[in-house]
């Protein structure tokens, strides 16, 4: 196996293949740290690069790379949420007391946002319909993405961002003791042609977006849009990277990185969210900006 590593040893910074036996025997996750500012992998450019200076885990928790984790979510899984969660969308659009545009009607948020058991109890929220077997998948996807980042990815990433004495981002997971963002982990449907959620900060120590539609064939337009600067004029600054992963891929960042789900032009787009930092993440990795605040009491998204 080789490792994405740190700290100061970009001989052994690339990508990394291996196979997740833990929590899923079939699958064969690879990971690739992309940069923002320019979408190429970091292991591809010259090993003297200024960016090799700092750790993995600062060049996530600084918004200047985002990771890739590719093969997740085996196609059974995948299937299995995609079916759920369009029959859930399908359930809610037919229940005159919801609305389609968001519980806090907002127009830049234009989404159907579908809960678990976990994150429904949490929040005192309906649980949107998605079957208790779904629920437990994706809390098992969720534990199998940090399990990955825990054993297979430079340690510098969960003690950045988690704090020096955090061992397990999983472990934190399974003691739930994640703090999330509001109503997260979930799942958004995006329908053409208004399905999109501006420009924002998650202002938590990871986000994890999941991508469960196939582009071009599920829907036209839509991906996530990254921006390396740290303070963007949305409509008047160029996204620095548009993402349309494969489904059952995996991109990690951190919650300093402005990005926005693209409006999709045709079709469905079905996302599994999640952003969240832990009870030790570092107070100026925690740190919320003012607007940044208002993440607890309105709906976040991608």
């Amino acid at each position: 196996m080789t490792e994405i590593s740190s700290d100061n040893n970009p001989s052994t910074e690339t990508t990394t293949t291996t196979t997740n036996s833990t929590c899923n025997p079939s699958s064969t996750i690879q990971a690739e740290e992309v940069l923002i500012k320019n979408g190429k992998p970091l292991a591809k450019l010259d090993p003297n690069h200024a960016l090799r200076s700092f750790s993995l885990g600062e060049r996530i928790k600084g918004g200047r790379s985002i990771l890739k984790l590719t093969n997740l979510i085996q196609p059974d899984e995948i299937d299995t949420l995609v079916k759920s969660s369009l029959a859930a969308a399908e359930e809610r659009k037919g229940d005159s007391t919801e609305t389609i545009i968001l519980e806090q009607d907002d127009p830049n948020r234009v989404l159907i946002r579908l809960l678990p058991t976990a994150t429904a109890q949490r929040e005192n929220a309906p649980q949107d319909a998605l079957p208790e077997p779904v629920s437990q998948l994706m809390e098992e996807i969720l534990e199998r993405a940090l399990t990955f980042l825990d054993q297979q990815v430079c340690p510098s990433v969960r003690t950045t961002l988690f704090g020096d004495d955090c061992s397990s981002m999983a472990a934190l997971l399974r003691d739930n003791q994640l703090e999330y963002s509001n109503r997260e982990p979930a799942i958004n449907v995006y329908e053409a042609p208004h399905g999109h959620f501006n420009m924002h900060k998650d202002h938590h120590a990871l986000s994890i977006v999941m991508p469960l539609s196939v582009p071009a064939k599920d829907f036209k337009g839509g991906g996530t849009a990254f921006w390396s600067q740290s303070h963007p004029i949305q409509g008047m600054d160029s996204p620095s990277i548009v993402l349309k992963p494969p489904p059952g891929t995996a991109m990690v960042w951190g919650g300093r990185v402005s990005h926005k789900g693209v409006r999709i032009t045709q079709g469905t787009r079905v996302v599994f969210v999640a952003s969240f930092s832990g009870p030790n993440t570092p107070d100026d990795v925690r740190a919320r900006l003012s607007a940044g605040m208002g993440l607890r009491t309105v709906l976040s998204g991608r």
